[in-house]
């Protein structure tokens, strides 16, 4: 019976997906600015073929048939670059042909732009072609082994997302970051064959909500139901309201568990700006609709008691052990115990949902459909 209204649910929110992205290119794909390095003192920088060097204006001041392997470090008057200095504030590498640029010991696709920051250090900001970005991030956030429909969907996620949080970053020097706070980003040393299949088999897709690109969130396991989005941010959109989820049950990160001193709470705690003693108990005053912890009471053993959001506190404790905000709460002397249920915020997608729907045979439009209720999919080309 839950198999059937499953089935319904998707096919009634899949009438709301248009049939697709239309093959023909309108307009030149999207050119992303990605940070992989911030504030370093130095780099490593290799380019593995023909090369251009150029400033800001463009104008080219050095080429070469390959780059060995160097360390960039800033001097009083410029970059220095393989024995050379260059007096610039930026500095542009463009591979050419089939060159690509290492930094770090990866292998980045298109240009990789040197920057001087205010705080005399080195940012390196790597622009691609979106689809070549997407190819660079699949691989972190999903297996290339899972089901083709499940990467087509999380292909499509990912570049809506990318675009997303292009809005209005202009006036920056890059447009998302290469970290979990924008998306992880491995350039062309995290590109595999299967997940490359499904960028360019979604090529130019993307969900829009109202004609506008849709805030396309996405986490590892729900454990059960999706999050209301207004219960982590201030957005409160309906194909962000939140769903039940009965295809992440075989998750690795279903269930788990994590045990704290109280006193390493209690420091956490006090370097945020929330004041508390030693602490006596731990306990959930209220749930969201998910399950998930809206408000936690921390009492000390002198009776003060102290109020905190249950996001807040996870992020305090740390996002990667914390792994979800749904769990139970048990003290233990000077310890307390987490059992919970999940991994991640639980806004949008189920990647493990995905994975489990995929392997029903669902379609990746069926999957968007169901998690994404109400949105339509189509090529970002189209947009005005």
């Amino acid at each position: 019976m839950k198999r059937i209204l499953f089935i319904l649910v998707i096919l009634i929110c899949g009438f709301a997906i248009t049939a697709g992205a239309s093959p023909k290119r309108k307009a030149a794909d999207r050119m992303v600015r990605v940070a992989i390095v911030r504030e370093a003192r130095e780099i490593n920088l290799e380019i593995d073929g023909p090369y251009t060097l150029h400033g800001a204006t463009g104008k080219d001041i050095a080429s070469g048939v390959r780059l060995p392997r160097t360390t960039v470090r800033l001097l009083e008057k410029g970059f220095f670059v393989g024995g050379t200095v260059y007096p610039l504030k930026r500095l542009v590498i463009e591979p050419r042909r089939d060159a690509a640029v290492k930094i770090n010991n990866r292998r980045f696709r298109g240009d990789v732009v040197l920057i001087r920051t205010p705080k005399n250090q080195i940012n390196a900001i790597n622009s691609i072609n979106i689809e070549d970005y997407i190819k660079g991030v699949l691989y972190h956030e999903v297996s290339h082994h899972w089901p083709m429909e499940a990467l087509k969907a999380q292909a499509v996620a990912a570049r809506t997302y990318a675009l997303y949080s292009m809005v209005g970053a202009n006036r920056k020097d890059f447009d998302v970051t290469n970290d979990i706070y924008s998306q992880v980003y491995g350039g062309k040393t995290s590109e595999r064959y299967r997940t490359g299949l499904a960028v360019d088999r979604t090529s130019g897709e993307v969900l829009t909500y109202n004609g506008k690109i849709l805030s396309s969130y996405f986490h590892a396991t729900c454990a059960g139901m999706t999050e209301d989005a207004k219960e982590m941010w201030d957005l409160d959109l309906p194909p962000l309201k939140g769903v039940p989820c009965q295809f992440c049950q075989d998750s690795p990160h279903m269930h788990w568990h994590q045990s704290f001193q109280l006193q390493k709470i209690q420091a956490s705690l006090n370097k945020a700006g929330q004041k508390i003693g030693l602490i006596k108990d731990i306990a959930v005053v209220d749930r969201d609709r998910s399950g998930r912890i809206n408000h936690l009471k921390i009492t000390g053993r002198q009776g003060e008691e102290l109020v905190v959001r249950g996001k807040m506190f996870r992020q305090l404790l740390g996002p990667n052990v914390v792994k979800s905000n749904n769990y139970e709460i048990t003290m233990k002397g000077y310890f307390v115990e987490f059992v919970g249920k999940g991994w991640g915020h639980g806004v949008g997608l189920c990647q493990w949902g995905a994975r489990g729907m995929a392997r029903q045979q669902f379609t990746y439009q069926q999957i968007l459909a169901y998690y994404y209720p109400g949105t339509s999919l189509i090529d970002y080309h189209d947009l005005r």
